[in-house]
């Protein structure tokens, strides 16, 4: 429903791919029979698209599966807010710019789904409150070169709409992506960071990964070994190692709507092409700051221990 020009998938095309109610429901009690702890909907396009998403964060949120989403907040009705907000984890919508018609040109969409955007973001908080509920609500924003400046005026949105956190995150490049951002853009935005900081009271934190934009990512590793931890499932039912692949079917570990998840996460199919990425990709190659990297980093501590590791 938007085609933000920093979309990491840009290079598919935005082909219209939905996941049907029999795939994803049925993918529940999958991913809970396979001891699944985690569900993030995110990343290949906006999952509120999907109708039976309520249905799946519910069934999910049933099965004891910690579900997280993901959303431009566009299609975020009172009403689905209603439904979906007790059973989430956490929420987190994206909003690019605090100036309507920045934030159009960003989400390659009209001024007026920053209104609604807005709207539905104050009604989702409106019920959090009175509901009691535990769910944790925030607002993203990826510094890009349109939007450097929107920093602290985003923060200070943010804040106003009564959300539990602002984070500013650095821009991740897919390889067959033509956009781009200087590795030090966020340098023009140091003193915007600052000021977002003073923003944190005891309701609200303004989240700066500094430890993100301080240091490049330079990956001291030479091989992947986080794929067992986190896969992807697509909206055309492929499941992917890793979002470095989502069109290469290669690596594709299998597809849902020709196999049970079980199916193909025990595969010797999944074992192979798992094998075949972490033997023969070179890392130093793959797009910047993915998923894996800080799962990488955490567990290469543990395959080769840094000097005197357990001196504090």
């Amino acid at each position: 429903n938007q085609r933000c020009i920093l979309c990491c998938v840009d290079y598919k095309g935005h082909r219209p791919e939905i996941l049907s109610r029999d795939v994803l429901i049925s993918l529940v009690s999958e991913l809970s029979r396979n001891r699944v702890k985690s569900v993030l909907l995110a990343g290949e396009g906006e999952p509120l698209l999907n109708k039976n998403i309520a249905e799946f964060i519910t069934k999910g949120s049933e099965k004891g599966i910690n579900i997280a989403l993901n959303s431009n907040a566009v299609l975020l009705t009172e009403e689905l807010s209603e439904a979906i907000l007790p059973h989430l984890i956490w929420a987190r919508f994206t909003i690019q710019s605090p100036y309507p018609d920045k934030y159009a040109k960003i989400h390659v969409a009209k001024e007026s789904d920053f209104y609604k955007v807005k709207e539905n973001i104050q009604k989702a908080v409106a019920i959090k409150r009175r509901k009691k509920l535990s769910v944790t609500l925030g607002i993203q924003q990826i510094l890009v070169n349109e939007n450097w400046n929107d920093v602290y005026g985003n923060a200070k949105l943010s804040k106003s709409l009564g959300v539990d956190y602002f984070t500013i995150k650095r821009f991740s490049k897919h390889p067959d992506n033509m956009y781009d951002v200087p590795e030090d853009l966020y340098k023009r935005s140091i003193e915007q960071f600052k000021k977002c900081e003073k923003l944190t009271d005891e309701n609200f934190k303004s989240l700066i990964r500094w430890n993100q934009f301080e240091v490049q990512c330079i990956r001291n590793y030479k091989k992947c070994i986080g794929l067992p931890f986190i896969t992807q499932i697509l909206a055309n039912g492929d499941i992917s190692p890793c979002c470095q692949f989502f069109d290469d079917n290669s690596k594709s570990l299998g597809n849902l709507y020709e196999n049970t998840f079980s199916g193909i996460w025990l595969s010797e199919r999944k074992r192979k092409v798992m094998k075949d990425i972490e033997e023969n990709i070179d890392v130093s190659k793959c797009m910047t700051y993915c998923r894996h990297h800080s799962t990488n980093m955490f567990l290469w501590q543990f395959f080769e221990p840094p000097a005197h590791s357990n001196f504090i």
